[in-house]
């Protein structure tokens, strides 16, 4: 299961690589990428959101039961409403830059926050909590955070069915010199 879960975020990772890209060409007035912004902030909402929160979630919630770093488990379960807040404002956000309502300068001030958040986040999931899951959580607690959680496959990494997610797919394979970087904190 931590695998899986080491999978979601390097796939995470890729699609912010690919929204850095383009954060980057907006700082440099370059040509920007909307669509592909638009699709990768939808992709957040529907998959790591949806699934990939809930499952940290229970293993969380597992270990604050018999582990002693209750604060940031804590902390770590509330980051994820409130990175779920920054993308939903972000990706209004967006539509407003796109719509002529919001600064250029606004917009960048906003990826750069959510960009960062994204990245502390998981870094401190992977650097402070996954090997203390690994420790401490049991078969049989996998076994049930496995059966707890629906299924459901990644849009863009898992059998894409949905065409709507294809381009990012194919920009993050196609710029794998630009996107595969690991910027993590």
């Amino acid at each position: 299961m931590i695998n899986q879960l080491l999978i979601d975020h390097d796939h995470i990772i890729k699609t912010l690589n690919l929204l850095e890209v383009q954060f980057l060409d907006l700082c440099r007035d370059r040509k920007t990428d909307l669509s592909t912004m638009r699709s990768i902030l939808a992709y957040i909402q529907e998959f790591p959101e949806q699934t990939h929160h809930p499952l940290e979630d229970m293993v969380y919630s597992i270990l604050l039961q018999r582990e002693e770093k209750v604060k940031l488990l804590h902390n770590l379960i509330s980051d994820h409403t409130d990175l779920e807040t920054v993308t939903h404002k972000l990706s209004e956000s967006l539509e407003s830059y796109i719509n002529n309502e919001l600064s250029q300068e606004e917009l960048k001030h906003q990826l750069s926050i959510f960009l960062t958040r994204q990245r502390q986040h998981i870094y401190i999931e992977e650097i402070e909590i996954y090997p203390v899951a690994e420790r401490v959580l049991t078969i049989n607690d996998w076994e049930k955070i496995r059966t707890s959680i629906p299924v459901r496959n990644d849009p863009i990494f898992g059998r894409r069915s949905q065409d709507n997610y294809e381009l990012v797919y194919r920009e993050i394979m196609g710029n794998k010199d630009k996107t595969t970087k690991d910027v993590r904190l």
